[in-house]
């Protein structure tokens, strides 16, 4: 009797291992299907963001050498609405000082200029040289130049005469400080389509991490007019941030989602290197020691307006030679903390490129030196009057 009883209860015992057995299988299965979920969102967390700003493709033909400043050519009058029935009295065609235009009303795109005279007024004191083809026979409305921007362009040039490019790219050797030095490559690219502009700057530290900026827009006569600016931050073990500013006609929205007025020439922090260095290509007075450039920019999280003092000028040493460059140096108007772009080293003899970047922001610091030649496709040469 005992043995059947033994026996009875070694044949419920088996079933109780098998489901034992089958509720430890789907345990290790589920919780590996959840550890597999956590790393993939983990992975894709630390997986950079793209950019939704497609970016322009360029190929580059030849290097910049050193040469003589460029410059900008007097600007030629608008083209006439109708052919004048009479001839136009010669004192009535007396250049006059240039004046500071009054503020037309925004808009961000290619119009013919409503008025022959108003389009005088706001285009007078800018290059039409400068501008591409397609620009020659309309100009675009938009915020009056800042008065410091109203100056006189030299009438007898010094140097061969300012066209954008096509395309040029500056390459850097980036070497910085976080509790301890660390070194890695930088670039800042400008890419032009008609009058459509793309300006990138890419920097890259092995291990540590990676920061690409992009700015989109319009050339205009008196520089850029940036449309959208993006940024990507990737920092090691650590989720990739993104900003996107987005300039509307009269508004800027901000990364935070804040909308704040549209200042006339405001910036973002990519498209201000190429902005500044037009300023100077077309008013290269402004470009000396003591004097001081106020523009407005707009970050991911702010707008505010930067006042940019020319500092003494220094020779920077680089694979080309031995550069003179003016120093540039950014400064708060008012009394916030927060991001503010690098002192730019502006090079005239180098078509005014920026070859040296150095930002400090508290305990970090990041010093960019041109590296090589830049590269550079040539635009076409402007139209003969």
């Amino acid at each position: 009797m005992a043995a059947g009883v033994t026996k009875q209860a070694t044949g419920w015992r088996a079933p109780q291992h098998r489901l034992a057995l089958i509720a430890l299988t789907v345990g290790v299965v589920v919780a590996h299907l959840w550890v597999t979920h956590e790393v993939s969102s983990r992975m894709q967390e630390l997986a950079p963001p793209e950019l939704t700003i497609k970016r322009m493709e360029a190929t580059y033909v030849t290097e910049v050498s050193l040469s003589a400043p460029p410059v900008a050519a007097a600007a030629l009058p608008p083209p006439a609405q109708t052919a004048p029935t009479a001839p136009v009295p010669a004192k009535k065609r007396k250049a006059k000082p240039a004046k500071a235009a009054s503020a037309p009303e925004e808009d961000t795109r290619l119009a013919h200029a409503d008025e022959a005279a108003s389009a005088a007024s706001a285009t007078a004191s800018m290059p039409e040289a400068a501008l591409p083809p397609a620009w020659k026979e309309s100009a675009p409305k938009g915020p009056a130049p800042d008065p410091a921007y109203a100056q006189e362009t030299p009438s007898t040039p010094a140097g061969p005469t300012f066209v954008w490019p096509k395309a040029t790219r500056v390459n850097y050797k980036l070497e910085g400080y976080f509790r301890g030095p660390f070194y890695g490559t930088a670039s800042v690219e400008w890419v032009r389509q008609e009058a459509r502009y793309q300006v990138r700057l890419d920097a890259n530290v092995p291990v540590l991490g990676s920061m690409s900026m992009i700015s989109e827009g319009l050339i205009r006569r008196d520089g850029l007019s940036p449309e959208r600016y993006e940024s990507v931050n990737k920092v090691a073990l650590r989720a990739p941030k993104i900003n996107v500013v987005s300039f509307e006609d009269s508004e800027v929205v901000l990364g935070t989602g804040e909308r704040v007025p549209r200042a006339p020439n405001m910036q973002d922090p990519v498209s201000l290197l190429i902005h500044l260095a037009y300023q100077f290509i077309s008013r290269p007075q402004l470009l000396k020691p003591g004097n001081t450039v106020e523009l407005p920019l707009a970050y991911g999280k702010k707008a505010e307006t930067l006042a940019f003092d020319v500092m003494e000028e220094d020779v920077q040493h680089t694979d080309i030679g031995d550069i003179p460059a003016l120093r540039v140096k950014p400064r708060r108007t008012s009394p916030e903390k927060g991001d503010l772009v690098g002192e730019t080293w502006f090079a005239p003899t180098l078509q005014y490129l920026p070859i040296r970047i150095l930002t400090k922001a508290g305990e970090v610091t990041l010093d960019m030196k041109m590296e090589g030649a830049p590269q550079q496709t040539p635009g076409d040469a402007p139209d003969k009057p």
